[in-house]
């Protein structure tokens, strides 16, 4: 079957979950699961699906409600304007199950064109994909700059295989270079070892949670990180579970892969709560020492890589979120026009391979003259890692999950159906909240029993902020660096903050004025975005509490309150309501103020926590911990609503590459 596939005025983009209508030439970025259905009917070519197989299909191994697939299959329905009384596509039959009754047949645009705004990808039957795709490239020395369009006919062919197949997750996947090894994590604390066959050689089992396995070059040695409290200690093992070097732990929020320069020296890349930074490491000495990349005015360091010439190489994104390749001495080598988080070298080739532009569901090959081809597509999940032997054999992991918001009885409140995060509920019963059914960040909000989208954007901006005016009529939230306010009905205001230079929390001062944070000043805005106040502070955190007009101001492991905006320039006159624990205070969060308990959320050993502190209280409660809670809320009744990853799965793949032509 084509990955691209007609039926009616339809066209489903297997590799991207998009659907076009031809008739309206609009297309619509699919819900996971939409998306999923839609292609197990696709799949069945007019096979009777019973309720049993698609419930196994879209939901394996994981209990949902009885009416999730009724609003899955109404979802599908309206999106293909399909009366089920007089259906086209989707036929129900009556006690047995659903049929798609729609012919179908390979897509085949009439014409294809560099400039087009759709990709249009073409396959063989198979699990990955092939694609054929002209190439255009503008590119000036030794720059090249890639577009969504720019692919070309492939110069190699590779053959999926899988590697792992237990339940469970299996990510971080790191090849060895020469040697019959591969390494990844399994279920968080787990480092397994295995050859190049999938046979499993070694399990080493860690009380806490491990990330980022990375192979010497040439020796069997391999370094990763374990999160320990609020540090993380990089550890050098041999396969054989021989422990070889445990760094002193450094207080960090998330690591990366790192690279080996030596048989000793290592560039280790390190985030601690804000933005990643390269530092190189001495293993016989401990010693750390950042490395001064060359940023301009609002890039971001992500990652590095070693690549050619054995030279290591730093990934950075612009605030436009489009990506480069940078070595030391501040050279770009490569550019993309979206953002890059997943790359590696391969040594064979001699090119990147990294995500596409449809956020890792297809793996990309690059060359350092600009051509770039499609190396393989995830049906269904995500590409998480990547890794290239010597042999120019791929190693990734796919995974699939979803978020979902759940009530204290662990029931969805929307779906099972969507990625859905940031929950926040005000008194009226109504719940905004932000979700990635779409495929990129919107705002919903749910009321009187409706899910209504209030925004409607294309690109990679992100959202990180709600927040209910004090008088519940308007919604305030960011999208990177723009302020945003909403009504019931949608957008109303808009503005970027001329001297925030990011917004690391925002908040309603008053029902006419916002507050924003951006780590180094408190400014305040009317909502035409006339900046008011401007107040220069420096603390972890702070949050507005509108019912007592008062500041509360989190700094070095103290809560304080303040009686004004004026105050917060005198330390003097700040009052400490209470002294937090490291494991209370490590990361801390999300920020909620309900009946005068203050709510937040916090992180030890990669573990989330959730605590409560009545402000006229002292005492500090732990109300829960889980892995990979995302976000919380708190509903009228003073229960938790929680927005968590969940439904993991991940598995090894291994792309065997079966011919080259490609002559670096």
């Amino acid at each position: 079957m084509n990955t691209n596939t007609q039926f009616l005025t339809w066209v489903f983009f297997d590799n991207t979950d998009e659907l076009l209508d031809l008739s309206t030439e609009k297309t619509t970025k699919l819900e996971p699961q939409v998306a999923q259905l839609l292609r197990l009917f696709i799949y069945s070519n007019g096979t009777l699906l019973t309720r049993d197989s698609i419930f196994t299909q879209i939901w394996p191994n994981i209990v949902v409600e009885h009416n999730s697939l009724y609003q899955l299959l109404t979802k599908l329905r309206r999106l293909l304007n399909d009366n089920p009384k007089q259906p086209r596509i989707i036929k129900t039959v009556p006690k047995k199950g659903y049929q798609f009754i729609a012919q179908t047949q390979p897509y085949m645009p009439k014409k294809i064109t560099a400039t087009s705004s759709k990709k249009k990808i073409f396959t063989q039957p198979s699990w990955w994909k092939i694609a054929v795709i002209p190439v255009v490239i503008a590119c000036g020395s030794a720059i090249a700059f890639y577009s969504q369009n720019t692919i070309e006919t492939p110069k190699a062919h590779y053959e999926m295989s899988d590697m792992s197949y237990e339940l469970g997750l299996e990510y971080n996947v790191d090849a060895h270079k020469t040697k019959d090894l591969i390494a990844y994590i399994k279920d968080f604390n787990d480092l397994v070892f295995s050859n190049k066959q999938g046979m499993v050689l070694n399990t080493i089992k860690f009380p806490s949670r491990i990330h980022h396995p990375s192979w010497h070059n040439e020796l069997d040695l391999i370094t990763f990180w374990q999160y320990y409290q609020d540090q993380c200690i990089l550890h050098v093992y041999k396969s054989s579970g021989q422990a070889v070097h445990r760094s002193k732990g450094q207080k960090c929020s998330h690591t990366r892969a790192s690279s080996w320069k030596s048989n000793t020296q290592l560039v280790i890349n390190l985030a601690d709560d804000a933005h990643f930074k390269p530092f190189h490491y001495d293993i016989d000495t401990g010693h750390t020492l950042e490395i001064p990349i060359v940023l301009q005015d609002g890039d971001t360091f992500q990652h590095s890589i070693t690549a050619w010439q054995g030279k290591t190489y730093y990934l950075i994104t612009s605030t436009d979120h489009k990506s480069k390749l940078v070595t030391l001495d501040g050279t770009v080598h490569m550019r993309w026009a979206h953002p890059i988080t997943m790359l590696t070298y391969d040594p064979k080739q001699h090119t990147i391979i990294s995500n596409n532009s449809d956020k890792h569901h297809t793996l990309v090959s690059t060359s350092r003259d600009g051509q770039q081809h499609i190396i393989a597509n995830a049906v269904q999940g995500i590409f998480t890692d990547l890794s290239v032997d010597a042999a120019g054999d791929i190693y990734t992991a796919v995974e699939t999950w979803q978020v979902n918001i759940r009530d204290k009885d662990e029931l969805p409140i929307f779906s099972t159906t969507s990625i859905d995060y940031l929950p926040v509920s005000n008194l009226l019963g109504e719940t905004a909240f932000m979700s990635k059914r779409s495929g990129v960040c919107e705002i919903y909000l749910y009321s009187d029993d409706q899910v209504k989208q209030l925004s409607y954007n294309k690109g990679y901006e992100y959202v990180k902020h709600i927040e209910w005016q004090p008088q519940l009529n308007l919604l305030l939230t960011n999208r990177d660096k723009n302020v945003l306010v909403y009504d019931r009905q949608g957008k109303v205001k808009q503005f970027q903050p001329v001297q925030a230079s990011t917004i690391a929390q925002l908040g309603w001062h008053t029902n006419e004025q916002v507050w924003i944070y951006d780590a180094n000043s408190l400014l305040t805005y009317d909502l035409t975005g006339q900046q008011l106040e401007n107040i220069t502070l420096q603390v972890d955190a702070l949050i507005y509490n509108n019912q007592s007009a008062q500041w509360l101001v989190f700094d070095d492991y103290t809560l304080y309150s303040v009686h004004s905006l004026a105050s917060l320039n005198t330390r003097g006159d700040w009052t400490p309501i209470n002294r937090f624990s490291k494991q209370q205070y490590n990361q801390l969060r999300n920020f909620k103020l309900r009946d005068n308990t203050l709510y937040w959320l916090s992180s030890w050993s990669a573990k989330d926590y959730i605590w409560q502190l009545p402000l006229e209280q002292t005492t500090v409660s732990l109300i829960k911990s889980d892995e990979l809670i995302w976000h919380y809320d708190i509903a009228q009744d003073n229960s938790l609503n929680i927005a968590k990853m969940e439904a993991i799965e991940g598995d090894i793949k291994k792309l065997t590459l079966l011919s080259s032509h490609n002559n670096p």
